[in-house]
């Protein structure tokens, strides 16, 4: 894992073959959510690959969709039908946060999924 400087955030972004696998973990400021999804989208590009399971642990639930700069990534994820993200999440809040991020990628037709289980967002991300 690599630490964010000035703070405990700290991010894992590994290939897995077929598809890119980021955690997050203590995340707590808009600036480390752009930063980490900065991160993975170079990944993404780096690796040619168009499938992302973002987990996210111990961290505060996103909210304010524009203050982290979520937004901005939905119209490269519409742009692109192959791309698809699943979220990850380990506690009912963030899950929630989730699924109103999915709410919303979905108004920019965008492939966004929210989980609670790992073997469950894998399948579908695997999903033609």
């Amino acid at each position: 894992m690599r630490a964010v400087p000035a703070n405990r955030m700290l991010s894992q972004i590994t290939c897995e073959g077929d598809y890119i696998r980021a955690v997050l973990f203590d995340r707590q400021s808009a600036a480390e959510t752009r930063g980490f999804l900065e991160s993975v989208t170079a990944a993404a590009t780096m690796h040619d690959c168009t499938r992302v399971l973002i987990s996210v642990r111990a961290s505060r639930p996103l909210f304010k969709v524009d203050d982290y700069g979520i937004s901005d990534y939905f119209s490269v994820l519409r742009d692109n039908p192959a791309y698809r993200v699943a979220l990850l999440s380990d506690s009912e809040e963030t899950h929630a946060s989730h699924r109103y991020i999915e709410a919303l990628a979905r108004l920019f037709r965008a492939r966004v999924k929210s989980f609670r289980s790992e073997p469950a967002a894998l399948e579908w991300l695997r999903d033609e």
